[in-house]
């Protein structure tokens, strides 16, 4: 496995903000280098918005994309953003219909695409539906079409890829879906669930990443309950709740982003059995080797952008679905239908195996030095608090590890006097800073800052600080990661 440039040369310099991470035409993340930076993105500052040449493409639409939509577009009048099929673009269509009921939205179809038309005034609400579904065209395609290049068939990478992902997670590939991005693989989920238990709402267990609980509750007629500490108390509350309420289903991640808890399974799954509904498990943080947790789920969900990529500049996602429960069989039939609507593009997959190749190794020394930094950090006296599945959870997450001290790369943590301090250690620390996780470079975020801006008090209710700082830890040489942490913390 060969040192990556960012190694040694981290992308956290003032000058190198809203440079790509990794440096590449499709990465999936940009360097917000400063605390100003991070406010200036939230706040849609156009200084800071005019220097982001990439970012996450659900949050940042690629440029290919607006590019090709410009061009296919038809009506002068009316912006347009492009899809893989027309299915997808119905949905988002539809969606945007429902906000803005009165407002012309039409479908336009071209080569190997479908554009959904809208006004200047829905502008938004199309947006948070790109964010949201995670359907909308790839960068890569974008690409294609733009060099108006062959059409590749995906399915042989499409297999290699469900090959690779079956010996790592030791399932049947043939119980595996893939989807273009880890949040249309959700939102694929939420839907089969939905047409099994119509007018039924659903429930998310624990403090999840933002937007799986977002996509929960806009796109659902009933209400969703949000059991946001995920402990045992909660699990008491769901209970009772059940007694009252069914549910299509409960979304859960196992450990969880950014507070590495680890949810009861086995509870929830008596629950799931007790009141039929089916269980979803996110085991991203996982890292597809570190847990077999796949057992206790109906499906099991990854997003293959993080740790199976593992270089930051490709899309993916997959459901793994669970043979032996009660819905394997009806569940299987819908996604299957739902992957094909929703197609993934043959260059995204060709990468993806590609970055897969090295995962057992990658992620062998990610856990060994995500494990070492969190040694260093719980005898630092600038730390306050900590957050990890090895100190967090550690019997609960055992319980389902495939190894020994294979607790995962990511942690976060807050500093002591987090107002006074965080903000001058995050300017300083010699670490690549943007969003995504599982690269084999190291990667720094304000995760709470960045993922609920808008709900900075919600999330600390849920036990979430605005001065958490999350780290997903890479394969850098452990000496160089302290010393970096030192330089930071003196």
């Amino acid at each position: 496995m060969k040192p990556h440039p960012i190694h040694e040369n981290p992308i956290c310099q003032a000058e190198q903000v809203g440079k790509p991470i990794p440096a590449s035409l499709h990465a999936v993340s940009m360097c917000l280098p400063r605390w100003e930076d991070v406010i200036g993105y939230e706040e849609r500052d156009p200084a800071t918005l005019h220097q982001l040449q990439l970012g996450y493409p659900r949050f940042l639409i690629h440029p290919y994309v607006l590019e090709l939509a410009a061009q296919l577009n038809p009506d002068a009048d009316r912006l347009a953003l492009p899809f893989p099929s027309k299915a997808t673009a119905e949905r988002h269509a539809a969606f945007i219909r429902r906000a803005h009921p009165h407002a012309s939205i039409d479908l336009f179809s071209a080569p190997h695409l479908d554009l959904v038309l809208y006004p200047a005034d829905a502008e938004a609400t199309a947006r948070k539906a790109w964010q949201l579904f995670g359907e909308g065209l790839s960068s890569r395609q974008a690409e294609a079409l733009l060099n108006q290049e062959a059409a590749e068939d995906p399915s042989p990478y499409a297999a290699s890829i469900k090959d690779q992902l079956a010996a790592y997670t030791q399932t049947d590939p043939d119980d595996i879906i893939l989807f273009p991005s880890g949040m249309a693989a959700l939102y694929a989920a939420k839907r089969a669930f939905q047409e099994m238990h119509p007018q039924k709402g659903f429930a998310q267990f624990g403090f999840p990443y933002g937007d799986t609980l977002k996509l929960l509750e806009e796109e659902s007629d009933a209400p969703t309950q949000f059991y946001a500490y995920g402990d045992d108390q909660d699990l008491k509350h769901l209970k009772a709740d059940l007694q009252r309420k069914p549910i299509a289903g409960l979304f859960t991640e196992f450990p969880s982003n950014p507070l590495l808890q680890c949810v009861d399974l086995d509870g929830l799954r008596a629950l799931a059995d007790a009141h039929s509904f089916p269980l979803l498990i996110d085991e991203t943080l996982g890292a597809c080797i570190n847990l077999d947790t796949h057992a206790l789920a109906d499906i099991s969900a990854i997003s293959l952008t993080k740790y199976f990529s593992g270089q930051g500049d490709a899309m993916g996602g997959a459901l793994l679905i669970n043979p032996n429960r009660p819905y394997a069989a009806a569940l299987k039939t819908f996604l299957q239908t739902a992957a094909q609507e929703c197609p993934c593009f043959a260059g995204d997959l060709s990468k993806l195996s590609e970055g897969a190749q090295d995962l057992p190794e990658r992620v062998e020394m990610i856990n060994k030095n995500a494990q070492q930094l969190v040694e260093f950090l719980e005898q630092h006296p600038a730390i306050e608090e900590l957050w990890h599945p090895s100190i967090t959870d550690p019997e609960r997450y055992e319980r389902f590890s495939r190894q020994a001290g294979a607790y995962g790369g990511v942690l976060s943590f807050t500093l002591n006097f987090p107002e006074e301090n965080t903000i001058p250690f995050y300017n300083r620390f010699a670490c690549s800073k943007g969003p995504n996780l599982g690269t084999t470079y190291s990667l720094c975020c304000p995760f709470v800052m960045l993922a609920h801006y808008h709900e900075l008090d919600w999330a600390e209710e849920a036990g979430a600080s605005r001065w958490l700082l999350r780290l997903s830890v890479g394969t850098e040489p452990i000496e160089t990661l302290i010393s970096r942490f030192e330089a930071a913390l003196r």
